[in-house]
């Protein structure tokens, strides 16, 4: 057995499987032709050591970290123009523990961990690595952010780079960084100097779990130049508390986001218990509208798996079945790249059974196996993410439709975050199947606070259904209506507002909406999704299907 120290260098070929399966002969004959005529032969030049061929592929340790960054950047650079073969390449230093079987190392697990992540055609190192080249030699490379690895206990900062060749426009792949200052406190007063204090930890603490951005605590001091500030006064008199947050871009002053937060302030720090909540999930929807945005020019097949995440989320806040089918395609697509990424995996899955939402459609047979398999591997993955558990949630609410599982899943998200809006609609989901009506209008109510989410009027639907079963026909109407002053054209909102009007014997404005529903589209709306329903109301699916036609007339 031997022990050396090493910079680890590991590389894989993107989309490998999926080129077997096409065609094996062309695919085994460009393996030859990466390795014999640009990969090794660069190694080599480099002082590299091929410790571990895979087929698909390579470990290579080198003496220096000069020598494991620059052999990587030509590699790729010579890659760039290929049209078929994309590599990925990850970077870290360790340890390597050799015997006449295996290599081992802590460094050399991190490498191959780092390796997964890298975007196709890209290089992505650690930290630990970035810190030891000079100047010149980081160049090229942007902060990629934190990452959360497979089986290692502590996050890691890394850093990548592409070639030129393989950006669609300019570069825009910076990680943004948000330095959040330090609360104005007014009066101040102890107790307000105190409350402010609170509330200021509690926001960065929530926007440090967010990915595709880094938080700078402001109030401690830092000398790293931010993207944008969040920067706020805090006011109480009386018993009234309020609190305004401006975001502000550093490049040129402009507020780009800003909201004002008011309420009873009895209890100051309860107060401020409920204003980071709200804050927490409004920045969570421009945090992903940020992250879209850094990678918005680089083509798909370029992007690594965090990015296609983000992509994927970005077309997902669309609200529109185009964007929900091309979310599908690019989640399979990090799939393909990583069949065990949770997230990946929960994205994938929920937009698959959004399709068949739309389609009102059973989900059956190998479909059925398939995403069942997906959403329990998410869940064994990442057992501390709200949204895998809202994702079965909403699964097992359409299929299983057992209140006690379902229920399950939508105790864990809500116990893994409390104030996470889907948390609040999986506990209704649940109510709904056990014909706790009550309990579901006032879990739907609280998880459709947010009025500027884009799935506002989608979830506020699951609301007025829950109000429909439990037979309170005028708060049906009321949210039905709350509804159409933002979605006019939306069919499906006004079928279940016949439903409501004539169970309440007011005929004549049933067919007056039921003529004025007739005029618009009665297909697939994305705002019109298979419900969750008990037993009690499962025809209730088939009355607000597309295509189910006049309700007035059906009734008759």
């Amino acid at each position: 057995m031997s022990r050396r120290f090493a910079f680890i260098q590991a590389a894989d070929i993107a989309d490998y499987s999926l080129m077997m399966a096409q065609d094996e002969s062309a695919t085994i004959a460009l393996v030859h032709e990466l390795r014999d005529r640009l990969l090794e032969p660069v190694v080599e030049r480099h002082e590299g050591e091929v410790l571990k061929r895979m087929g698909d592929g390579w470990i290579i340790a080198y003496p220096s970290v000069a020598a494991s960054v620059l052999a990587a950047l030509e590699i790729q650079n010579g890659l760039a123009e290929h049209p078929k073969t994309r590599l990925r390449i990850g970077i870290h230093m360790g340890d390597i523990v050799r015997d006449e079987a295996d290599l081992y190392g802590a460094g050399l697990n991190i490498a191959c961990r780092l390796q997964t992540e890298a975007p196709p055609g890209g290089v992505l190192i650690s930290a630990d690595v970035y810190n030891q080249l000079s100047e010149k030699q980081c160049q090229g490379f942007s902060d990629a952010g934190t990452f959360k690895l497979k089986n290692i206990p502590r996050p890691f900062q890394c850093f990548q780079w592409r070639p030129e060749k393989l950006f669609a426009g300019r570069r825009s792949d910076e990680v943004p960084m948000i330095g959040v200052e330090k609360l104005v406190a007014a009066p101040t007063t102890e107790e307000n100097a105190a409350a402010a204090e609170d509330l200021h930890e509690q926001i960065v603490h929530g926007l440090s779990r967010r990915t595709g951005i880094k938080v700078r605590d402001m109030s401690v001091g830092s000398s790293e130049k931010t993207t944008y500030t969040l920067r706020g006064r805090f006011r109480a008199s009386g018993s009234r508390a309020r609190v305004n947050l401006s975001l502000i871009l550093r490049d040129d002053a402009s507020t780009v986001w800003a909201d004002v937060f008011e309420g009873d302030a009895t209890d100051l720090f309860s107060f401020c218990d409920d204003v980071s909540a709200q804050v927490d999930a409004k920045l969570r929807l421009f945090v992903n509208s940020l992250d879209n945005n850094r990678i918005g020019e680089i083509p798909d097949e370029n992007l690594s798996i965090s990015e296609l995440r983000t992509r994927a989320a970005g077309l997902f806040y669309e609200c529109t079945i185009p964007d929900l089918e091309r979310c599908i395609s690019v989640m399979d697509r990090a799939r393909r790249l990583n069949p065990k990424d949770g997230m990946s995996l929960s994205m994938w899955a929920i937009g698959v059974v959004m399709r068949y939402k739309l389609r009102f459609e059973a989900i059956e047979g190998d479909k059925l196996a398939e995403l069942i398999a997906a959403h329990d591997l998410a869940v064994e993955l990442m057992p501390q993410s709200d949204f895998v558990f809202f994702t079965r949630c909403l699964f097992r609410s359409i299929t299983e439709r057992d209140p006690e599982k379902v229920m399950s899943d939508a105790k864990r998200c809500y116990d893994l975050s409390p104030n996470y809006p889907q948390a609040h609609i999986g506990l209704g989901y649940a109510y709904i199947l056990a014909e706790d009506f009550e309990k579901a209008v006032k879990a739907m109510s609280k998880g459709t606070e947010l009025r500027n989410d884009p799935y506002w009027a989608y979830r506020r639907l699951h609301m007025a259904v829950a109000q429909f079963c439990g037979e309170d026909f005028e708060g049906t109407i009321s949210t039905l209506k709350e509804m159409m002053d933002l979605k006019p054209s939306v069919r499906g909102f006004r079928k279940l507002l016949i439903l409501a009007l004539k169970a309440l014997g007011r005929d004549a404005e049933a067919q007056t909406e039921d003529q004025a529903a007739s005029l618009l589209d009665d297909g697939e709306n994305f705002f019109v999704q298979e419900p969750t329903v008990p037993d009690s109301h499962l025809w209730l699916r088939e009355a607000l299907a597309p295509g189910s036609g006049s309700l007035f007339e059906n009734m008759k």
